[in-house]
This record gives C-alpha cells, structure tokens and sequence, in this order.
C-alpha cells in the first residue's frame, strides 16, 4: 500500500490479507469422504505438487433419532496436515485461543456427530512447515501460519460447504467473515 504524507511517499505492509480460494470444497471421494481443501503456502512456494493440504470428514454411521448418516469420521493428508477445531461465528481463529486450547480439536481417525440440517464451523491452522522443536509435539505450531475458517452441513448423510475464508500474514481471522485480527 502505498500512502502520501507530507510530500513524500511510504510503502507500508497490510496486516495480512485474504487468500483467494484457500479454502473450498474438493466434494466426495469414493473411500475418502467429503473433502475440504486448505492452502498451507499462499507465497506460491511449495513443497510439493499440490499448494493445499486436506481433510476428509468420512461418513461413519448414524446414530438415532436420525434416519441419515450423522457419524463422520475425520482423516487428512499425509503432509503438512490442517488442524480443524470446532468453533463458532465470530471466533477469533489465531493462535492464542488454539494454544490455551480454548476450542475441541477434531483429532484424526476419531468420530464426529453432525446433526442433520444444522450448519456447524470449523477453525482452520496451517502453514509451510512445523515449527521446532523437530519432530513437532502436540499441540504443534507451523511457521508461515495460516488461519481460516469452514462453515459446513450435514445435508441427509452428505457434507456440504456453506462457505469459508483463509487469511495470511496477520493473525488470524474472525470465524464466518472475512475480517482479519
């Protein structure tokens, strides 16, 4: 951004910015479930041949009174992974609430109940590569991070994505807007 004060001209850095398609729905996968996409590096520089990282929710069962499946099972991509936690409009999506793990944590091949009918958000965090200490531990931290958010339903059995945004260079983003901390 450039700005003028005073007869001269500063270039000054945004706190961040908005990813274009960093996170949208790839849809179902035979053995793999309702997958949703994440960009782990918006600088373009990747590792692999893929700039996005995934996870699936994958249909499990169905618990009563439901007539659909409402069991889903969560499993992400062997790389840099996403970690998906479940929070609601308008939380922050950063770093200090995921630290002081202030929401529920999807943890991978673990089973999940999703109401039919009833929209639902995730948070999203990311980045290019695991912070140290090598190997990383639980509760683990990426360098170049990335934060988001995924508005999804259950629709009679099926995972559908309502919306979602990716924020990058701030510090995180407000869960259900595009409004970055």
């Amino acid at each position: 951004m450039l700005f003028w004060f005073a007869n001269a001209i500063f270039q000054i850095h945004a706190q961040g910015y908005i990813v274009p398609n960093g996170v949208y729905y790839s849809g179902y996968a035979q053995d793999q479930g309702y997958g949703i996409a994440v960009a782990d590096n918006p600088t373009g520089v990747h590792t692999t041949f893929d700039p996005y990282t995934h996870f699936w929710l994958i249909p499990a069962d169905k618990a009563q009174p439901t007539s659909y499946t409402n069991i889903f099972e969560l499993q992400e991509l062997t790389d840099i992974g996403v970690r998906v936690f479940l929070v609601a409009s308008n939380d922050p999506v950063s770093l200090p609430p995921i630290l002081s793990q202030q929401w529920p944590e999807l943890a991978i091949s673990s089973t999940y109940i999703f109401q039919d009918g009833v929209p639902f958000y995730v948070g999203l965090y990311t980045g290019y590569q695991f912070a140290p200490p090598y190997p990383p531990d639980p509760p683990f931290q990426y360098l170049g991070p990335v934060f988001g958010w995924a508005q999804l339903q259950n629709v009679g059995g099926t995972i559908q994505m309502l919306g979602g945004a990716l924020e990058y260079g701030g510090v995180g983003i407000y869960a259900g807007t595009e409004n970055i901390i």
